[in-house]
């Protein structure tokens, strides 16, 4: 069964999958977590792949993933994969974020990125959108955690396909992806001076 969701504070993105692409780099600049602790890529470079979850605290889609993500982060972490969440809309606080992460059951360390600087190294325009990064910072894949949201909105009860697993697997095997970059349903990230604006990404 298949259901479409219209609302005005939901867009897609580019229908377009790219198979290989020149995704940008990840720097080393430090965040504060939600504990305010000043958190860097550096930190994980040990890891064979970095997975940032860019979240939205009230976007039902990215909520919707947030279980999915937590299984994901346990799944891969024993492979060598560290899970990190972002939330990059302006003005959540520590105590916003550090909430959000007990309703929906977000163990992994979570970063608070208001000032868009991680959003803008690693190109996102909506929430959720997963970036899976190599352990020299490059960025491995962009987009959608499965297919069960399409790019117009329509909501699968199984997905068919596994787009961030496969990424991770891949990193960590030292492969590329299949997939460099795939399309994402969700809601838009507002500009740092836009934080009430709702509307159409092009």
């Amino acid at each position: 069964m298949i259901r479409t969701v219209v609302c005005c504070s939901l867009l897609f993105g580019s229908a377009t999958f790219a198979a290989a692409a020149d995704l940008g780099k990840i720097g080393n600049d430090a965040l504060l977590d939600v504990d305010g602790k000043p958190r860097a890529r550096d930190e994980w470079r040990d890891s064979k792949a970095v997975v940032y979850c860019f979240l939205g605290t009230e976007c039902p889609v990215s909520n919707g993933y947030a279980a999915q993500m937590q299984r994901l982060a346990e799944q891969y972490a024993a492979q060598g994969a560290t899970f990190v969440g972002a939330y990059s809309e302006p003005g959540v606080t520590a105590d916003e974020a550090k909430q959000h992460g007990v309703e929906y059951g977000l163990k992994f360390v979570r970063l608070l990125d208001g000032e868009q600087k991680l959003a803008a190294q690693a190109g996102i325009q909506r929430v959720p959108t997963f970036v899976v990064v190599r352990p020299d910072g490059t960025i491995a894949y962009r987009g959608r955690i499965d297919d069960r949201w399409s790019p117009e909105g329509k909501r699968r009860n199984d997905p068919r396909t596994h787009e961030l697993a496969d990424a991770v697997e891949a990193v960590l095997a030292g492969k590329s992806p299949p997939l460099a970059e795939t399309p994402t349903f969700g809601c838009p990230l507002p500009k740092r001076s836009q934080k009430s604006e709702i509307g159409n990404q092009k």
